[in-house]
Protein backbone atom coordinates (compact mmCIF):
# COMPACT_ATOMS: atom_id res chain seq x y z
CA UNK A 1 0.00 0.00 0.00
CA UNK A 2 1.76 3.90 -0.76
CA UNK A 3 -0.17 6.85 -0.98
CA UNK A 4 1.18 10.33 -1.90
CA UNK A 5 -0.68 13.32 -0.53
CA UNK A 6 -0.58 17.24 -0.25
CA UNK A 7 -1.05 18.11 3.26
CA UNK A 8 -3.41 21.54 4.36
CA UNK A 9 0.05 22.71 5.09
CA UNK A 10 1.30 22.24 1.38
CA UNK A 11 3.81 19.42 2.43
CA UNK A 12 4.00 16.72 0.66
CA UNK A 13 2.85 13.30 2.59
CA UNK A 14 3.98 9.59 1.56
CA UNK A 15 1.99 6.82 3.53
CA UNK A 16 3.26 3.01 2.73
CA UNK A 17 4.36 -0.11 4.20
CA UNK A 18 7.35 -0.19 7.21
CA UNK A 19 9.41 -2.01 5.54
CA UNK A 20 13.28 -3.50 7.73
CA UNK A 21 15.53 -0.62 6.94
CA UNK A 22 13.23 1.64 8.34
CA UNK A 23 14.12 0.01 11.87
CA UNK A 24 16.59 2.55 13.12
CA UNK A 25 14.20 5.80 12.11
CA UNK A 26 11.11 4.32 13.32
CA UNK A 27 13.19 3.33 16.92
CA UNK A 28 14.29 7.15 16.88
CA UNK A 29 10.11 8.34 15.98
CA UNK A 30 9.33 6.37 19.00
CA UNK A 31 11.85 7.44 21.57
CA UNK A 32 10.59 11.05 20.43
CA UNK A 33 6.58 10.75 20.45
CA UNK A 34 6.73 8.62 23.39
CA UNK A 35 7.90 11.43 25.29
CA UNK A 36 5.93 14.18 23.85
CA UNK A 37 2.60 12.67 25.31
CA UNK A 38 1.56 10.25 27.88
CA UNK A 39 -1.63 9.27 26.04
CA UNK A 40 0.59 6.68 24.34
CA UNK A 41 0.56 3.18 26.45
CA UNK A 42 4.35 3.16 25.69
CA UNK A 43 7.02 5.30 28.01
CA UNK A 44 10.32 6.30 26.46
CA UNK A 45 12.59 3.64 27.80
CA UNK A 46 10.25 0.64 26.75
CA UNK A 47 10.59 1.59 23.40
CA UNK A 48 11.53 -1.35 21.38
CA UNK A 49 15.67 -1.98 20.42
CA UNK A 50 15.93 -2.03 16.46
CA UNK A 51 16.62 -5.41 16.33
CA UNK A 52 13.13 -6.24 18.10
CA UNK A 53 12.26 -2.73 15.86
CA UNK A 54 13.50 -5.36 13.13
CA UNK A 55 11.84 -8.54 14.17
CA UNK A 56 8.04 -6.13 14.79
CA UNK A 57 8.40 -5.38 11.28
CA UNK A 58 9.56 -8.75 9.33
CA UNK A 59 6.17 -10.01 12.04
CA UNK A 60 3.21 -7.41 10.38
CA UNK A 61 5.08 -7.85 6.84
CA UNK A 62 4.76 -12.17 7.13
CA UNK A 63 0.77 -11.99 8.45
CA UNK A 64 -2.02 -11.70 6.64
CA UNK A 65 -4.15 -9.56 8.79
CA UNK A 66 -1.47 -7.06 10.16
CA UNK A 67 -0.58 -3.61 8.34
CA UNK A 68 2.44 -1.60 9.45
CA UNK A 69 2.36 2.01 7.53
CA UNK A 70 4.71 4.99 7.77
CA UNK A 71 4.01 8.16 7.04
CA UNK A 72 6.37 10.24 5.79
CA UNK A 73 7.85 13.56 4.78
CA UNK A 74 10.76 13.67 2.96
CA UNK A 75 12.69 10.86 4.50
CA UNK A 76 11.48 11.72 7.92
CA UNK A 77 8.64 9.31 9.60
CA UNK A 78 6.48 11.44 11.10
CA UNK A 79 3.46 8.98 12.05
CA UNK A 80 2.78 5.91 12.35
CA UNK A 81 0.17 3.20 12.55
CA UNK A 82 -0.78 -0.66 13.09
CA UNK A 83 -3.46 -3.06 12.97
CA UNK A 84 -3.02 -6.27 14.77
CA UNK A 85 -5.28 -8.96 13.79
CA UNK A 86 -5.72 -11.99 15.66
CA UNK A 87 -4.31 -15.43 14.64
CA UNK A 88 -6.88 -17.44 16.18
CA UNK A 89 -9.91 -18.23 13.18
CA UNK A 90 -12.81 -16.89 15.68
CA UNK A 91 -11.41 -14.04 15.52
CA UNK A 92 -8.43 -13.07 12.87
CA UNK A 93 -11.58 -10.83 11.08
CA UNK A 94 -10.76 -8.17 14.29
CA UNK A 95 -8.32 -5.68 14.33
CA UNK A 96 -6.05 -3.54 16.89
CA UNK A 97 -5.54 0.03 15.94
CA UNK A 98 -2.87 2.04 17.60
CA UNK A 99 -1.27 5.73 15.50
CA UNK A 100 0.96 7.67 16.85
CA UNK A 101 1.84 10.85 15.23
CA UNK A 102 4.37 13.79 16.38
CA UNK A 103 3.66 16.46 18.27
CA UNK A 104 4.83 19.19 15.66
CA UNK A 105 2.57 17.20 13.12
CA UNK A 106 -0.66 17.33 14.87
CA UNK A 107 -3.66 19.15 13.12
CA UNK A 108 -1.93 18.37 9.47
CA UNK A 109 -4.22 16.06 8.33
CA UNK A 110 -1.57 13.37 9.52
CA UNK A 111 -3.82 11.34 11.87
CA UNK A 112 -7.05 11.03 8.89
CA UNK A 113 -4.58 10.03 6.33
CA UNK A 114 -3.18 7.04 7.97
CA UNK A 115 -6.81 6.17 9.32
CA UNK A 116 -8.09 6.29 5.71
CA UNK A 117 -5.71 3.80 4.50
CA UNK A 118 -6.12 1.11 7.41
CA UNK A 119 -9.46 1.30 6.86
CA UNK A 120 -9.73 0.95 2.95
CA UNK A 121 -6.78 -1.93 3.44
CA UNK A 122 -8.50 -3.36 6.56
CA UNK A 123 -11.41 -3.65 3.66
CA UNK A 124 -9.71 -5.58 1.40
CA UNK A 125 -8.09 -7.65 3.95
CA UNK A 126 -10.89 -9.45 5.58
CA UNK A 127 -11.06 -7.18 8.80
CA UNK A 128 -14.53 -6.40 9.72
CA UNK A 129 -13.81 -4.61 13.37
CA UNK A 130 -11.47 -2.48 14.07
CA UNK A 131 -10.72 -1.98 17.89
CA UNK A 132 -8.59 0.38 20.01
CA UNK A 133 -8.31 2.23 23.02
CA UNK A 134 -7.85 5.45 23.95
CA UNK A 135 -7.61 7.86 27.78
CA UNK A 136 -10.48 9.48 27.74
CA UNK A 137 -8.89 12.82 28.35
CA UNK A 138 -7.18 12.88 24.79
CA UNK A 139 -9.81 15.03 22.81
CA UNK A 140 -7.95 14.83 19.50
CA UNK A 141 -7.80 11.32 19.10
CA UNK A 142 -11.56 10.70 20.02
CA UNK A 143 -12.71 13.37 17.50
CA UNK A 144 -10.66 11.76 15.20
CA UNK A 145 -11.96 8.31 15.87
CA UNK A 146 -15.34 9.39 15.96
CA UNK A 147 -14.85 11.17 12.79
CA UNK A 148 -13.88 7.69 11.43
CA UNK A 149 -17.20 5.83 12.57
CA UNK A 150 -15.79 4.36 15.69
CA UNK A 151 -18.14 4.12 18.63
CA UNK A 152 -16.92 3.81 22.48
CA UNK A 153 -18.47 0.09 23.70
CA UNK A 154 -17.04 0.29 26.72
CA UNK A 155 -14.91 2.46 29.86
CA UNK A 156 -12.01 0.91 32.21
CA UNK A 157 -12.10 2.87 35.28
CA UNK A 158 -8.44 3.67 35.66
CA UNK A 159 -7.23 1.72 33.16
CA UNK A 160 -3.80 4.58 32.33
CA UNK A 161 -1.61 6.17 35.14
CA UNK A 162 -0.45 9.40 34.29
CA UNK A 163 1.30 11.81 35.76
CA UNK A 164 -2.12 13.79 37.15
CA UNK A 165 -3.43 10.13 38.03
CA UNK A 166 -5.71 7.65 37.09
CA UNK A 167 -7.58 8.03 34.21
CA UNK A 168 -10.54 6.08 32.36
CA UNK A 169 -9.73 4.60 29.47
CA UNK A 170 -12.10 4.30 26.44
CA UNK A 171 -12.57 0.82 24.43
CA UNK A 172 -13.82 1.93 20.75
CA UNK A 173 -14.35 0.09 17.97
CA UNK A 174 -15.27 -0.06 14.23
CA UNK A 175 -17.55 -2.34 12.59
CA UNK A 176 -16.97 -2.64 8.56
Amino acid sequence: MERFLKLKSGVNLFIREAFVEDAERLHDFYKKVTSETEYLITKPEEVFDVPTERQMIRIYRNQHNRLYLVALTSSNVVGTLKLAGNRRKRVEHVAELSIAVLKDWWGFGIGGALMESAIEWARGHGIERIELTVVDENERAIKLYEKFGFAVEGIKKKAAKLSTGYRDVYMMALLL
